[in-house]
């Protein structure tokens, strides 16, 4: 089977595992058995020797509300819980500046409901 990820992927994807592990004190056979894996290969994905499926990030998310794309992507080794994403209000009212700007600069207007 072909893998998609890069080892560096993979090793950064531990490395965020191992941080959702250190936030529960459980130890690596603790935390493997209560996301219903074996130790040797929660280990393998923790290590970043093996690619993550699908299935263990489904595991993560229903057991420790970890956030998919976070531990995907980050930004950092800190895990984020999905129901605590935030919306950026100070990236959406430069958004909504600079799209003022530009309607006032072409002179055109937008009709109120499409500004909701």
């Amino acid at each position: 089977m072909s893998s998609i990820a890069t080892p560096n992927d993979n090793a950064a994807l531990g490395r965020r595992l191992m941080a959702v592990r250190a936030t529960t004190g459980l130890s690596q056979g603790g935390f493997a058995t209560s996301l219903g894996l074996s130790s040797r290969a929660y280990a393998n994905y923790e290590r970043g020797e093996r690619e993550m499926p699908v299935a263990l990030f489904r595991a993560l998310y229903e057991t420790y509300g970890i956030d998919p794309v976070w531990l995907l992507e980050g930004p950092g080794d800190h895990p984020v819980k999905a129901a605590t994403r935030t919306m950026d209000f100070p990236l959406v009212d430069s958004i909504i500046r600079w799209l003022d700007a530009e309607l006032a600069r072409t002179h055109k207007k937008l009709r109120p409901r499409a500004r909701l």
